[in-house]
């Protein structure tokens, strides 16, 4: 597996992409570097390695297909870090990680060339430091959360990761047929009267729709990702593999063809309720009929940078995630029963004595 390992050009030492500077930044002689820069380093180098990735990637279809046909399948792939020359084991959709044994960062970059190679990427604008410090921001506010779970020791595993998905603009011709009411009531003498007028509504047009999202990664935690956007797409930048180093990166393993029914009729819903939104000067509106053809459509693969951490209390399992953009934070958090306890008691309590004065008052 080839493999990156972005280096500092003064001292050699690892380099990592830094969301608080928007640069890269060495640990060591504390240098900062801007993205065009270090690009200006590597892209030779990378340009080199592209090509190798691309026999490499010939070989690995290769071996895969022969994998199937004797019904092997092999999710684990090796690599070997260019720091210390370890071998360490990845899964096969992981694009870019640490080395267990040196803590180096490392991209694989050929998970993420050719076909697989994302269009853009938002970068990291949350350092782990402020991530942390935004979610014990959020416990602050749990009244019923469990006693010592908020401390930043439960998340020194804490991950930043790019999660791939894609992202759908179209621009598409609609119609739609539909029927909608307009009420009048008025009076007569002393007689009240509704009346109730049925149109016929046609609507039709060029709409343009954009940033419909959908994962492109199969195993990731669906809910949990999702209620951490929207990110800004205005931040996004074109790809580089420079961006990776320091973090955990996915490659995609669902395609547009896997998505494409679901992305779809999502559009179609934005568009029929764009057009519905043309009618709200009727009531009851009932549509008809509704078709569309597409004239345009554009699919961006996208790297979204969010902070996770799965951590383990009193014998339960807890996922979480920090949109590493925006800071917004989602996930489950464990609840103390002692604090459960006392409310219920004083809710108890305050019946009681209600009830208590209640009764006094009637004697």
């Amino acid at each position: 597996m080839a493999t990156v390992n972005y280096k500092c050009p003064n001292c050699g030492g690892p380099l990592k992409f830094n969301p608080d500077k928007q640069m890269f930044s060495c640990e060591y002689c504390m240098s900062d570097f801007e993205e065009q820069k270090i690009q200006q380093i590597y892209a030779e180098r990378e340009a080199k390695q592209s090509q190798a990735e691309k026999a490499e990637e010939q070989a690995q279809q290769q071996a895969q297909q022969n994998q199937q046909d004797e019904g092997e399948v092999e999710d684990a792939v090796v690599y070997t870090c260019p720091s210390c020359g370890a071998e360490v084991v990845t899964t096969a959709s992981t694009a870019a990680t640490t080395c267990f044994y040196c803590q180096n960062p490392v991209v694989l970059g050929g998970r993420l060339s050719g076909k697989f190679k994302p269009n853009r990427i938002i970068p990291f604008a949350l350092s782990k430091e402020k991530a942390i410090e935004k979610f014990l921001e959020m416990c602050k506010k749990k009244w019923f959360l469990a006693k010592g779970f908020a401390s930043k020791n439960q998340f020194e595993k804490l991950t930043g990761v790019y999660f791939p998905y894609w992202y759908v603009d179209s621009q598409r011709q609609a119609n739609m047929t539909a029927t909608g009411e307009k009420v009048r009531t008025y009076s007569v003498g002393n007689k009240r009267y509704t009346e109730t007028s049925v149109y016929r509504l046609v609507r039709s047009g060029d709409l343009i729709v954009k940033n419909v999202f959908e994962r492109a990664l199969k195993s990731q935690d669906r809910d949990m990702l999702q209620c951490v956007h929207p990110f800004d797409l205005s931040q996004a930048h074109d790809f580089s593999m420079s961006y990776l180093s320091g973090f955990q990166a996915e490659k995609r393993d669902l395609e547009q063809s896997d998505v494409n029914a679901v992305v779809q009729q999502r559009m179609q819903e934005y568009c029929k309720q764009l057009l519905k939104d043309t009618m709200k000067e009727f009531s009851a509106i009932k549509v008809e009929n509704y078709n569309d053809k597409i004239d345009l459509e554009s699919w961006n693969y996208t790297l979204l940078p969010v902070w996770v951490v799965t951590y383990k209390y009193k014998g339960e399992i807890y996922p979480f995630a920090i949109n590493g953009q925006t800071g917004k934070t989602y996930g489950k958090l464990p609840t103390s029963k002692a604090k459960l306890a006392i409310l219920f008691a004083i809710i108890a309590v305050a019946v009681f004595a209600l009830g208590l004065l209640g009764g006094l008052l009637f004697l």
